[in-house]
């Protein structure tokens, strides 16, 4: 796991999904929250995909509540860009449930579980569950 902190912007897989988000827009959030809040309750959530799932939902989140502090400055330059393309109250279930999954059940998790910074992991993770509230 290419990651060098515990923030959803701190990994490659972030960075990665930022670079999609700032060149193919709004849809980008949709598709990486439906990629695990819909996927069979059975099925494997891969790093890249819970990882991608968390930036959309970080995306949702300074939305609703209108403070992009916790995101990159890069995040927070494409988000001006596309904010007016988001439904940040009809993705908010979305984001929430892919966010709560990631946490409880993906190859992200394991990862994490892995390291040192695990329950850092968990803080953060939390604390972007608390802010789509």
């Amino acid at each position: 796991m290419g990651a060098w902190g515990v923030k959803t912007f701190e990994n490659d897989s972030g960075l990665d999904w930022l670079a999609d988000f700032e060149s193919e827009g709004a849809d980008t959030v949709l598709e990486a929250l439906e990629a695990v809040s819909e996927a069979d309750e059975d099925a494997y959530i891969d790093a890249d995909d819970a990882t991608c799932a968390l930036a959309a939902a970080e995306i949702v989140a300074a939305i609703k509540s209108g403070d992009g502090s916790r995101l990159s400055e890069d995040a927070r330059t494409a988000l001006a860009n596309y904010s007016d393309d988001i439904d940040a109250d009809a993705l908010q279930p979305l984001a929430a449930k892919a966010v709560s999954r990631v946490k409880s059940d993906s190859e992200l998790k394991e990862l994490w579980e892995e390291s040192d910074d695990y329950d850092n992991w968990v803080a953060d993770v939390e604390d972007l569950i608390d802010r789509l509230r």
